[in-house]
């Protein structure tokens, strides 16, 4: 059976059976993946989530976009088990970079799974009980609802940006020249261009060979606005709001995109500090849309700021990386796993600075993600070797889209290039009932559903993989009269150690784990009141044990409270009562 017969058959589904009712204080928002979803679509489905159920869910407003949008976080934790601070936290957001609005519904589908299946499947449920997710879908609110609501693309944010650097803001978007609702390109008779007619079917082109004369040269649909020769080179926006968090930033003439500095925009700004005032969250999965793969950190070449020493990533944290990346492949089809920055090559060889994750395990000391999602290869890759071509893409155009993914070339009288043809392939479909764009990698049904379910499948498994701290065994031993010992037991029953990465510990950042004890009817005779554990190792490594003597007042029992205290592991309490 080949990748794409496996994506349209045998679907791995989630029952969506009734839920709690104890939990449930409206009717169930339904969620229908039939096109990409807008701000307003986003906003009012969170609203409805945390009406329906008020027991584990809850929204949180942390800060506006340039815009003056909210930006807006779900917080999905059982809210009886404990405050979500005293949990172990996971985060996860789509929808940073405009046009790539996957990323958004991947995190839908997860606010989906998480509250349908809350009391119906045992593994959602624990996960909701132990642990506290925070999921963000739109990062970029502005940028996305231009890409949603206009027919130009857009990766950035909208603030104004001086994108070819001449001095001028925005001032060379593209146009839909022949009003069609699309964006393509214009190809110009030119036997000096790079470009030639295909054999392989005369609507395509490739490039020519070396020596060989050419056929056409290709500009992005629009008008030079101005007047330097190239088109649409300063649209709308164009600062990356991936390229301004704090880790190894750099400015704008070494990195394009990055800002006037680290955090200068109000939506990293809010999210970064949503995060550091978060400590609790323990992995972070920023959802991209390009290529089906994913790329974790390192982003750039690091180097010892002191002796200028390359310093390579802790093997710990390397083999953690490949754990949970070989699970990513292993449920998304065997999918690649890379890293941003090749290691043999120099410092400025195939880096990128001042990006998320980045910064999510450098500075803030946790794994961090991001899944690149959604190219065509899942839609038309008919001979099934993980790429489609053109040709392939032009099929799927002819036998299954209608024809709506490519518009013939039509001849255009254009005021500076004079006769062109304008066509080509689309990246994203207007509904005029909706009045919205919805990317073409995002064509719903059954390939679509099967690509959000897995994904969700691995988002979920990891934030379960994070450290989990318990006081496992409470007991009190009677000693001469009056005294007696008090023993807790305390483990890591996660998988990840409480420190979460070797590089928090480098950093100075990592908590460790401590234990307390408080008593009533009695004094605490030996041993400190809060007691250092240090950092537990993961993967249910064997209890720590702490001891305390205690001198019992009266003859009644004492009430003794153990409680171990990890800020990536949780807070858990165990007692002792009289009875």
């Amino acid at each position: 059976m080949t990748n794409r017969q496996r994506m349209t058959a045998g679907l791995f589904t989630v029952p969506l059976l009734a839920f709690n009712s104890v939990l449930c204080g409206a009717q169930a928002p339904e969620l229908r993946f039939d096109h990409n979803h807008t701000y307003a679509e986003v906003v009012e489905y969170l609203r409805q989530v945390v009406r329906a159920y008020p027991g584990i869910t809850r929204l949180h407003t942390i800060g506006q976009s340039f815009e003056g949008r909210d930006l807006l976080v779900l917080e999905v934790t059982n809210q009886s088990t404990g405050d979500a601070l005293d949990k172990p936290g996971f985060w996860m957001d789509g929808n940073l970079h405009a046009s790539e609005v996957m990323g958004a519904e991947v995190c839908l589908k997860n606010i989906d799974v998480l509250v349908r299946q809350y009391g119906n499947d045992p593994f959602v449920t624990n996960l909701v009980d132990t642990r506290a997710i925070y999921i963000m879908p739109k990062l970029n609110p502005d940028g996305s609802d231009h890409y949603l609501t206009k027919p130009d693309g857009m990766r950035s944010s909208v603030r104004p940006h001086d994108t070819d650097r001449d001095g001028a803001f925005d001032e060379d978007p593209p146009e839909d020249l022949d009003g069609d609702g699309n964006i393509l390109q214009m190809r110009v008779r030119d036997v000096t261009g790079p470009m030639k007619t295909s054999p392989d079917d005369p609507r395509l082109m490739v490039r020519a060979e070396p020596g060989e004369p050419g056929e056409w040269r290709v500009y992005s649909e629009g008008i030079d606005n101005d007047n330097d020769g190239r088109f649409n080179e300063d649209g709308v926006g164009g600062l990356d709001i991936n390229r301004n968090w704090p880790g190894q930033w750099q400015q704008e003439h070494i990195q394009r995109g990055a800002g006037p500095y680290p955090l200068s925009e109000p939506e990293t700004r809010a999210v970064a500090d949503f995060l550091l005032s978060h400590p609790n969250v323990t992995g972070l999965i920023n959802h991209h849309m390009a290529g089906n793969f994913v790329y974790r950190p390192p982003t750039a070449l690091h180097l010892d700021p002191v002796t200028g020493e390359e310093q390579p990533m802790a093997p710990a944290d390397e083999a953690v990386f490949t754990f949970f990346g070989n699970k990513y492949s292993e449920i998304l089809y065997d999918q690649r796993v890379t890293t941003v920055y090749g290691r043999s090559g120099p410092p400025r060889h195939g880096a990128i600075w001042g990006v998320m994750i980045g910064w999510a395990y450098d500075h803030y000391g946790v794994f961090s993600w991001v899944p690149e999602m959604g190219s065509y290869a899942p839609f038309a890759d008919y001979d099934d070797d993980g790429d489609a071509t053109q040709v392939e893409r032009l099929q799927w155009n002819d036998t299954e889209m209608d024809g709506r993914i490519f518009v013939d070339w039509t001849p255009y009288d254009h005021p500076q290039l004079g006769q062109v043809e304008i066509g080509g392939f689309v990246s994203k479909l207007y509904d005029p009932d909706r009045g919205s764009y919805t990317a073409v990698m995002c064509t719903p049904g059954s390939i679509f559903d099967e690509f959000l379910q897995k994904h969700a499948e691995w988002n979920l498994w990891m934030a379960s993989m994070s450290p989990y701290v318990q006081v496992t065994e409470l007991t009190m031993t009677q000693e001469e009269a009056g005294y007696a010992r008090i023993t807790a037991k305390v483990q890591n029953q996660g998988y990840l150690p409480t420190n979460v990465t070797e590089q928090a510990i480098r950093n100075e950042t990592a908590k460790r784990v401590t234990v307390s004890i408080s008593l009533e009817g009695a004094e605490l005779v030996f041993g400190d009141q809060i007691v250092d554990l240090g950092h537990l190792a993961g993967n249910r490594a064997a209890p720590v044990t702490a001891q305390w003597m205690i001198r019992v007042s009266g003859t009644r029992e004492p009430t003794v409270v153990v409680t171990a205290v990890s800020e990536k592991g949780g807070t858990h309490s165990r007692s002792l009562a009289p009875r």
